[in-house]
């Protein structure tokens, strides 16, 4: 029953997934600490018990490699770079306090829970390779903001009803007046992702800045034609956004609700 998760019902229900639990899951939850001598944190056991945690994940990404439950806490490899140039193996959770759990899929960047011994830390990220010498910057303040925001951002991106504008100056005046008229989302400051949300989660604007220059995008989409129509003329309102909507993303939206846009 998802009335019973203390950390991620709210993800499962956007997810429209179920809370079942996979015994095997838990079994390799359960060798973890026996090998290590302590639990995994509260937020992270619970997901990785459910029988949808690693599958969601990795569908609501960009088919990202997300470890399954028996590899957490396993060595991780790395070259070591010297003269031998062998591969070696490397503990990062015994020498770094990290656990990592998934890598993009072209592998630019690592996904690690930091082990602070809290309950629901935060998640780190680095975009070297795993090394002793690879930097880690903090991403979300929760391992349960993680996995919200991957599956509300992939939604608002990948959506049937997505529309997207260009954002030319991605400064924070740009979309000021948007608090006002929505409700502002968990931000990702140190990586530039801005969100509002109104009618609940049925409508939602994800900001994104570009890996280069100034410049972003905005993302818009709704649980309807009609909630989509008003979040446009809401988002136009309030703030310079989507004055300019791609033809190319959210072509079909467009095409369906471009006469009521104009109206």
């Amino acid at each position: 029953m998802l009335s019973q998760l203390r950390y991620h019902a709210r993800s499962l229900a956007l997810a429209g997934r179920t809370a079942e639990i996979s015994p095997d899951a838990v079994a390799a939850i359960d060798r973890f600490a026996a090998v290590r001598g302590f639990p995994l944190p509260a937020s992270v056991r619970e997901w990785y018990s459910l029988a949808a945690g690693q599958e969601t994940l990795r569908t609501f990404s960009n088919e990202d490699r997300v470890y399954a439950a028996h590899e957490l806490g396993r060595m991780e490899q790395y070259w070591a770079g010297d003269e031998s140039d062998q591969e070696r193996e490397w503990d990062l959770v015994a020498e770094r306090q990290l656990l990592p759990f998934m890598i993009e899929n072209q592998g630019v960047c690592f996904w690690a829970v930091m082990l602070d011994g809290s309950d629901d830390p935060p998640v780190m990220i680095s975009f070297d390779d795993l090394e002793p010498t690879d930097e880690w910057t903090m991403l979300t303040a929760s391992f349960s903001d993680l996995v919200y925001t991957r599956i509300w951002d992939h939604q608002a991106m990948c959506g049937e009803r997505t529309l997207r504008a260009s954002v030319p100056s991605f400064e924070p005046a740009a979309w000021a007046g948007l608090g006002t008229r929505l409700e502002e989302r968990l931000a990702d400051s140190n990586f530039h992702r801005y969100r509002f949300a109104g009618s609940g989660d049925d409508q939602r604007v994800l900001l994104e800045k570009d890996a280069w220059g100034q410049s972003g995008q905005c993302y818009l989409w709704a649980a309807s034609d009609d909630l989509l129509v008003d979040l446009v003329t809401t988002v136009r309102a309030a703030s310079g956004l989507a004055t300019q909507l791609s033809t190319y993303w959210g072509k079909d939206a467009l095409d369906r609700i471009g006469h009521r846009l104009e109206a």
